[in-house]
């Protein structure tokens, strides 16, 4: 078979799997397992290979249609990701190889269980390690693949709401039959697994243990975890074991990547998502050309993180930023090297690492590849001050946002300040960025700029949690928006943006930026609930068997037109 450069492999996956066995695609399934040896190479494939990313970024607010058709930058994949639509188009990313490839480290991890039993159990230090990594790995996966092709856990719903299948045994029939649980019986079982997980795990036998599920990475699981399920205790609990008693010393060294080249995004990206970085928990090696979409070059253009929201949303408008900057200052402000290509209007941060795998010396032809931080000491942070905040502890939520910008932000950089005398003549001054955050110089952000609207961009949108009742412009609120927006500047590239969108039930508005005339056209919206917040379960999937997610109905079809005909379309000046 002729391989090409950036050839997909969901074809080859595809060809290799059965519709019937769709959901049990490892290649191992005709190896016998007998020995700790050959039960430590097994986990190797218990992680999934295909990247999230682009599938749930581009569904995020972290995307425009910029330039519409005019944009030639742009594939019918990601075009559909962008639109809510089901995917039909092979990639690398899509939602069939999301599908498979995590199912495929399901499976792994399920031989690897089952070869563990056959061994006498776990009754080595090391087998008590690998079942422990076993567990946690398809906990992992079903947790994905349920946040992605399900709704949002909900108290309300959750026991109604479609999850996936949760497979716990290796498939040994000819033509399985799969049934898709409830997100509340996901949850359960993979409540299951992850602290049978946690309980049996050990550091001691990972050789390279950013590569694993080592401690670090399974407590911030776990806060993850409880953070979706809305029990911020346990987050507390959790994110609080994976940090320790310093969590400053955990954060990323960003004065390793100031040191690379700015002239080229690749260094940086590799730094970041570098196994030598001890900000990073978990790393999963996967084929993908995210790195491409989300750097500098033309691929991607038309639907990505352009400048009308890096600067009106993301960057240039937060509680640290003094109101009269200008572009280079905020280029100066972040220890974190952000990009703006002007050429092809992305605003990005170098996250995604380029690497390629020749198959064929000969004509140098293989595979495009990347790793990606799964798990990383941020996201602990993070997830234990929106802890905090959700149950009222203000200070302590304050204290964990600091320790994020006091690493974020720059300690030296100064800015300008222009005062009057009383004879209003200018006052020249500098200052420093204010690097740690109070809660008056929130409460001052947050009455500075007022909520969101498509037309007037501001990072505060209106939330709607079904986990806590907020009052707009009490404290609490403003320290989640706060948290939010970090949240958003922390995972930006990495898909994460979309499920926080989904948590706080925000909505998401489609616009068309015609960057030449600054204007826009709204194309279309999606409240909290909207089914297609539950990705459609791939088509060789449904042809397996699967209920397929349900769609909007032509009654919320019909409401979502009248809408968009209300005055709001189809262009308006960007203020």
């Amino acid at each position: 078979m002729k391989l090409y450069k950036y050839l997909s492999i969901v074809a080859i996956g595809m060809s290799l799997a059965s519709c019937n066995d769709f959901l049990d695609a490892t290649p191992d399934s005709r190896i016998e397992v007998d020995n700790e040896a050959e039960v430590k190479a097994l986990l190797n494939t218990a992680y999934p290979d295909a990247s999230i990313i682009r599938l749930t970024e581009l569904a995020s607010d972290n995307a425009d249609d910029l330039n519409g058709e005019e944009n030639g930058h742009y594939d019918r994949f990601s075009e559909q990701c962008f639109f809510w639509q089901p995917i039909t188009e092979e990639d690398n990313e899509n939602s069939a190889m999301v599908w498979e490839r995590h199912y495929a480290a399901i499976a792994a991890a399920n031989h690897a269980l089952v070869a563990i039993d056959k061994m006498g159990g776990a009754t080595t230090d090391h087998l008590k390690a690998y079942r422990a990594e076993a567990l946690l790995c398809r906990a992992y996966a079903h947790f994905m693949l349920t946040n992605i092709f399900g709704k949002h856990y909900s108290v309300a719903h959750a026991t109604e709401d479609l999850g996936v299948p949760y497979i716990t045994e290796p498939e040994v029939t000819l033509n399985p039959s799969y049934e898709r649980l409830t997100v509340a019986e996901d949850y359960a079982l993979i409540e299951k697994d992850l602290l049978e997980g946690i309980e049996l795990m050990s550091d001691a036998v990972f050789e390279v243990p950013h590569y694993h599920f080592n401690s670090k990475a399974a407590y911030t699981f776990a806060s993850r975890f409880y953070l979706f399920c809305n029990q911020p205790e346990k987050v507390i609990k959790y994110a609080t074991l994976a940090l320790g008693d310093t969590p400053e010393a955990l954060m990323r060294d960003y004065d390793a990547m100031q040191d690379m080249p700015t002239d080229n995004m690749q260094p940086r990206a590799m730094q970041y998502a570098s196994s030598t970085e001890k900000a990073n928990f978990l790393l999963i090696p996967v084929y993908s050309q995210d790195q491409y979409y989300f750097s500098g070059t033309s691929m991607g253009g038309r639907f990505n993180n352009n400048s009308y929201i890096g600067q009106a949303e993301q960057l240039f408008i937060t509680p640290w930023m003094p109101s009269n900057q200008n572009a280079q200052q905020t280029q100066d402000m972040y220890r974190s090297y952000w990009f703006y290509s002007q050429v092809y209007n992305k605003f990005l941060f170098p996250k995604i690492p380029n690497y390629f795998e020749e198959v064929n010396n000969n004509t140098h032809t293989g595979y495009a590849r990347t790793i990606y931080v799964a798990l990383k000491a941020e996201e602990a942070l993070l997830n234990r001050a929106e802890a905090y905040a959700l149950t009222g502890e203000l200070k302590l939520a304050l204290e964990d946002v600091n320790v994020w910008t006091q690493n974020f932000i720059s300690p030296s950089v100064k800015y300008n300040t222009y005062q009057y005398d009383e004879n209003w003549n200018y006052i020249y001054a500098e200052e420093k960025i204010p690097r740690k955050l109070s809660l008056t110089s929130i409460r001052k952000w947050a009455r500075t700029y007022d909520y969101y609207e498509p037309w007037a961009p501001r990072p505060r949108k209106h939330l709607h949690p079904e986990f806590v009742t907020l009052t707009e412009g009490s404290d609490q609120e403003n320290m989640l928006q706060c948290i939010l927006l970090i949240r958003r500047l922390e995972f930006l590239h990495e898909g994460m943006r979309w499920f926080d969108l989904k948590r706080y039930g925000v909505k998401i508005y489609r616009r068309r930026i015609m960057a030449a005339l600054n204007t826009l056209e709204l194309l279309d919206s999606m409240d909290y609930r909207d089914e297609r917040q539950a990705l459609q379960i791939p088509y060789e999937a449904q042809s397996a068997g699967i209920v397929p997610n349900p769609r909007p109905t032509s009654s919320q079809a019909d409401a979502l037109s009248q809408w968009l005909n209300q005055g709001k379309n189809p262009e308006f000046q960007l203020k």
